[in-house]
């Protein structure tokens, strides 16, 4: 067997091997979104030809997750991920050097592909399009675990968005974050939210002004993501995030405020 059928060999059971341990991964449906993105973004350099000089990064909703070894000024290949064949992000592989053949050896016949410049085999631009497949299918699980059904695109406005205020309000942490309770409130509780319309929380927050900021930034974190989800289904931008957040003292009077639900709080 010739040598380059040998190395040709060898490259496709790192990428075989490569595909296993992303399969592996995405498989451990506790991990969080975040946990698996790391962990795949480590398992992909052994996967490539030059593992020594590429490394890999992963956007969802506007957030990135960089592997070690990346580099947005090398030589990129990309892929989007998509949550049922919507684009919510994208995986890329950079190398930033193409290794020398070792000094005396012959180097092994070069793919057709580096022939343009590009350090990437077409296997490996078939092995990442399976990662950001399987990377699609993972999120698809989670999105229906926390949130329900899949939402469509021409679902009623309010409904989406009363469903995601008590995904959120589930995962709040009351002792964490001081909060005695939350109420929803607005077009979408009263169920005639728009495409434009933004969710309204009436939080009551007796805990400490650091329990307070701390709450803020995890309420902006919802608030951005929320806010891609609905850009992706209904083209509607909330550049400021989607959420309105007002902030009480005291839990407000029933008969003043009729329109308001109140939402079911998490643990903690």
């Amino acid at each position: 067997m010739r040598s380059s059928d040998i190395h040709a060999l060898r490259e496709r059971a790192k990428e075989l091997r490569c595909l296993y341990r992303v399969d592996a991964i995405v498989s451990r449906r506790e991990h969080t979104p975040a946990q698996a993105f790391l962990q795949i973004l480590e398992a992909i350099p052994a996967g490539w030809q030059h593992p020594d000089t590429t490394g890999a990064r992963i956007t969802y909703l506007g957030r990135h997750y960089v592997g070690p070894g990346f580099s947005s000024g090398g030589q990129l290949l990309a892929e989007p991920v998509r949550l049922w064949d919507v684009e919510v992000g994208r995986i890329e592989v950079s190398d930033t050097a193409s290794p020398a053949a070792p000094a005396g050896s012959a180097a092994p016949a070069a793919p057709a592909v580096e022939a343009t410049g590009s350090p990437f085999l077409p296997e490996e631009s078939e092995l990442l399009r399976r990662i950001a497949g399987r990377i699609g299918e993972y999120l698809e699980w989670k999105h229906t675990v926390l949130f329900g059904d899949r939402t469509p695109s021409n679902a009623d406005h309010w409904s989406w968005r009363q469903r995601f205020a008590q995904a959120l309000a589930d995962c709040l942490d009351v002792r964490r974050f001081g909060v005695e309770r939350i109420f929803l409130g607005g077009s979408t509780a009263l169920g005639n939210a728009g495409p434009g319309s933004d969710i309204d929380l009436y939080v009551v927050c007796t805990g400490s002004a650091a329990q307070r900021r701390e709450l803020e930034v995890w309420l902006e974190g919802w608030s951005l993501c929320l806010a891609e989800v609905a850009l992706q289904h209904t083209g509607q931008p909330f550049p400021g995030g989607i959420l309105n957040v007002q902030w009480l003292d005291a839990a407000p009077d029933p008969a003043r405020h009729p329109e308001l639900r109140e939402l079911t709080r998490g643990g903690g």
